[in-house]
């Protein structure tokens, strides 16, 4: 089981490294087996070199990422609410996420299934 404080924690250093376009730090958030579905529906994605592929891409896009509201801590599982602003000034789209982080014995993630789709998104 994850502490609030710990899984908190793991969701707003996750925010902060989108902004920040950190993408080591992101990654040392993972777990090396961890597997992320985004958005919900897609194909998985596994391993710390798809990871990385993943979110070099993602974090290119992101103008800032920013936690909407407070984390839900159950078990070894948080979910939580943020939005992403992606593009390019004056053609930026706001996108309303939920994530739900899955953590292993060690606190890394392990599985993050991310929530949204064509409704959750704003110009």
């Amino acid at each position: 089981m994850i502490d609030f404080d710990s899984a908190k924690a793991a969701c707003e250093a996750y925010v902060r490294c989108l902004t920040e376009s950190d993408l080591e730090a992101l990654l040392d958030l993972f777990a090396d087996d961890a597997a992320i579905e985004d958005p919900v529906g897609t194909d998985w994605r596994e391993g710390k070199e798809v990871l990385r592929a993943f979110y070099a891409e993602a974090c290119q896009g992101v103008a800032k990422a920013e936690l909407t509201g407070n984390p839900r801590v159950a078990g070894n599982e948080v979910a939580f609410p943020f939005n992403v602003t992606a593009g390019a000034p004056g053609q930026q789209v706001v996108i309303n996420i939920i994530d739900i982080f899955k953590f292993n014995e060690d606190g890394k993630i392990a599985t993050m299934r991310a929530f949204w789709g064509p409704n959750n998104m704003a110009s």
